[in-house]
């Protein structure tokens, strides 16, 4: 690997928006369907 392209690896950014992503979606996805469920 060559450490003087990891600073500016514009792969790298997006990789980790995606990864930050499909973490996110799913969690806030699943906690607002909680929270609209019916108390009963």
């Amino acid at each position: 690997m060559n450490e003087d392209n990891e600073d500016r690896n514009p792969d790298s950014f997006v990789d980790s928006v995606s990864a930050v992503l499909l973490v996110v979606i799913p969690t806030a996805t699943v906690i607002y369907w909680l929270s609209g469920l019916p108390t009963s």
